[in-house]
């Protein structure tokens, strides 16, 4: 899955912030690591810093000259159909959505596969150095579930634990506890024949958990004791004239959750 892990970079500190990250998803497999840096004219090739960092974690350094970022990384990513790439985001609150930079966005849209994202949250922890687990937010949908593949191969390549979430809504206080517990046996049912299914196709067993609330807020305390943990998730990625949105619960864990993102937009 991170056999070849695309670091996109611009030259600032938010940007760098990835960087143990991506070497902690390519070193279990010795996997390729390489900095793209996107300069606006020839002349910012002469990067000794950038050159230095490259050297400090052992990854190739590649500049491109371009005006747009975003279009130059989907270009990247189109002809080497292996790669993942790999960037910092600045997540904003508009209403109930989040603003993504537009290259990430651009990304994420245009890549044909899972980006990783990370948001260093204000006063947080750092990224984490190692992964332990990947989680799996489901909700029943085919369009959840089209993570599983990409969520199988990154714990199988990490050696990860293998996390299958569903949030169901708070039971009302007056619900009759014959409700509640046929409810949990229909979500139980769920869960066990996605983790039947996952074992029999991709030859690891994962671990599920029911969470209850809004979906976002579940997932983000679930996560605020699991710093070694990549969230795998599918995501509705959309633009528009003035800004660009990504799905309210994916956009509220870029946010809040403090972890990595594993986003996959699914054409």
């Amino acid at each position: 899955m991170f056999r070849k892990l695309l670091v996109c970079l611009d030259g600032s500190a938010l940007a760098e912030k990835i960087l143990p990250l991506a070497r902690a998803l390519t070193a279990p497999k010795e996997g390729k690591l390489t900095f793209l840096r996107i300069v606006p004219e020839a002349a910012a090739l002469e990067d000794d810093y950038m050159r230095d960092c490259a050297r400090r974690y052992g990854a190739e350094l590649r500049f491109l000259v371009s005006a747009d970022p975003g279009v130059a990384i989907a270009a990247e990513l189109d002809r080497d159909p292996h790669a993942v790439a790999a960037l910092t985001t600045h997540g904003r609150t508009a209403w109930t959505e989040a603003i993504l930079g537009s290259v990430a966005l651009r990304v994420i849209r245009e890549a044909r596969r899972p980006v990783v994202v990370f948001r260093p949250v204000a006063g947080g922890r750092e990224p984490p150095k190692t992964i332990g687990t990947i989680a799996v937010p489901l909700d029943g949908s085919k369009f959840s579930e089209r993570i599983i593949p990409y969520a199988a191969k990154a714990a199988l390549f990490l050696s990860a634990q293998l996390n299958l979430l569903q949030v169901l809504p708070p039971h009302a206080a007056l619900t009759p506890l014959t409700e509640l517990q046929k409810s949990d046996v229909l979500e139980s049912s769920y869960l066990q024949r996605k983790t039947a299914e996952i074992a029999a196709g991709h030859g690891i067993e994962p671990q599920w958990e029911v969470l209850h609330g809004d979906p976002a807020d579940a997932l983000c305390r679930y996560l605020s004791d699991m710093p070694e943990t990549l969230l795998a998730m599918t995501t509705h990625a959309r633009s528009g004239r003035e800004r660009a949105v990504i799905g309210s619960v994916a956009a509220t864990c870029v946010r809040r959750s403090g972890v990595p993102l594993l986003l996959y937009w699914p054409r």
